[in-house]
């Protein structure tokens, strides 16, 4: 199963945002990138994406904003928290927060897309629910 999402990647390290957006894209997801958070915040607020995958420390706003506003403008989006510095109290927080997965590096491209292809499961139950619930009600 191949997923057909929309997937925002928010990172500031160049080889990492390459190899993950290539292999999302070869998945069959529409990528966009950025590489600073506030790039990150205005593709946001331009855009609705399925999927969110963002760096925890970013150059001017970090992932956990990143986090905080896409969960405001789009609560329905699945975000997947990537890592260097990764510790039990951070992740733990982020997934409070409402991040669907939290990975730290190095991680191998297989695990991230799993998890991805999961995610998109998830968010397809959810609206199947959703507009099974509504049928149910009208």
């Amino acid at each position: 199963m191949k997923p057909r999402a929309s997937v925002l990647i928010v990172d500031d390290e160049p080889l990492m945002r390459i190899s993950i957006a290539d292999a999302l894209k070869a998945e069959g997801c529409q990528v966009k990138v950025a590489t600073t958070g506030p790039e990150g915040m205005d593709l946001l607020k331009k855009e609705a994406f399925e999927i969110v995958i963002s760096d925890l420390r970013l150059p001017g706003l970090d992932g956990l904003q990143i986090l905080q506003m896409c969960k405001e403008l789009s609560p329905r989006t699945g975000v997947i928290m990537i890592t260097a510095h990764g510790s039990v109290e951070t992740a733990v927080g982020a997934m409070k927060m409402g991040a669907y997965d939290y990975v730290t590096k190095p991680f191998g491209m297989d695990e991230l897309l799993l998890i991805v292809r999961r995610l998109v499961k998830v968010l397809e139950l959810e609206d199947e629910n959703r507009s099974l619930r509504e049928e149910l009600e009208g």
